[in-house]
């Protein structure tokens, strides 16, 4: 009765290295599609927070804070954002930026003009959304002007 004893893998081993098979082969086609897709991913990502900072703005109003203005520069940077071809290293540290200010949930007046800076310091020619400069009440001490 010797001729009957088993050779090969155990039923539960060999579906365990299928299983164990068909997750690489998973991990490995994800690791692919996102290389492929990491400018659209990227892009994305901002895009989402972004909108996410914009929706709260709306539900929650902050004092001091022209929602129409933000709105507005925050379309027109998605808008070149999506156009355009991602500077990555440009890309990274504004993102973590963003990714840090939205932490917390909490929308201030100080986080929207920071939003608005970093958005302008991306892309400079959305500076004619940002407050222009304040100017002092008078440019000249009334000690120096002379009236003769």
């Amino acid at each position: 009765m010797e001729g009957n004893q088993k050779k090969g893998m155990s039923k539960g081993c060999l579906i365990g290295l299928i299983v164990a098979g068909v997750i690489l082969v998973i991990i490995i086609i994800a690791g692919i599609t996102c290389y492929v897709y990491k400018d659209d991913l990227a892009k994305m990502g901002v895009v989402t927070i972004i909108n996410g900072f914009k929706t709260e703005l709306a539900a929650n109003p902050v004092e001091g804070v022209d929602s129409t203005q933000f709105n507005a520069m925050t379309d027109a940077f998605v808008t070149k954002f999506n156009e355009e071809e991602i500077d990555y290293e440009k890309y990274t540290a504004f993102f973590q930026q963003i990714q840090v200010m939205m932490g917390d949930k909490e929308i201030s007046a100080e986080k929207v003009e920071k939003l608005k800076r970093l958005m302008a310091d991306y892309y400079p020619v959305l500076e004619k959304y940002l407050p222009a400069p304040e100017m002092p009440d008078t440019l000249f001490p009334e000690d120096t002007v002379t009236t003769e």
